[in-house]
């Protein structure tokens, strides 16, 4: 299940989900550097998680082909796009660069971060019907924010 409780970074005060988001983010980046150095890449840019963008993501270029690297340290997924733009990721797969990754990160798929949300109406609001595991505050910010698929909700840029 990716839809975990505390995935879109709203903990809703769950101590349990806190970590050292900031050895988190130094870890991802010093991978970020070996594995796309390993595919004879380079990192372009690294940014670090600020008040937009709530998660760390590499701007990287293997092969000519330039993209993001995305990291959620909720639970450290990972995750490929084409573009940066807010609320409009094009998710993709990168096989090799998924196959370093995949220890110690889970590395989610395209098909996985655009499997669509599935409501239901119930009461004033929605419900989401993929399994989840998600908190009140999640549910009410992807009612409000109009989420629409997994890649929303694990990549939000809710603020």
């Amino acid at each position: 299940m990716i839809l975990k409780r505390g995935v879109t970074g709203f903990t809703a005060g769950d101590l349990s989900l806190e970590r050292d988001w900031a050895a988190c983010t130094a870890e991802f980046k010093k991978y970020c550097y070996s594995y796309v150095g390993q595919l004879k890449g380079r990192v372009l840019a690294f940014f670090e998680p600020d008040i937009v963008v709530g998660y760390a993501h590499a701007h990287v270029k293997i092969d000519g082909e330039a993209f993001y690297i995305f990291y959620n340290d909720m639970y450290d997924y990972v995750a490929f796009s084409s573009n940066c733009e807010i609320g409009e990721l094009d998710f993709n797969d990168h096989p090799l660069l998924a196959g370093l990754f995949e220890n110690p990160y889970q590395v989610l798929t395209a098909a996985q971060l655009t499997e669509p949300l599935i409501f239901q109406a119930s009461g004033s609001g929605n419900i989401v019907l993929n399994e989840n595991d998600l908190n009140d505050v999640e549910l009410r910010f992807m009612n409000h924010f109009r989420s629409q698929t997994v890649g929303d909700l694990v990549f939000n840029y809710w603020d």
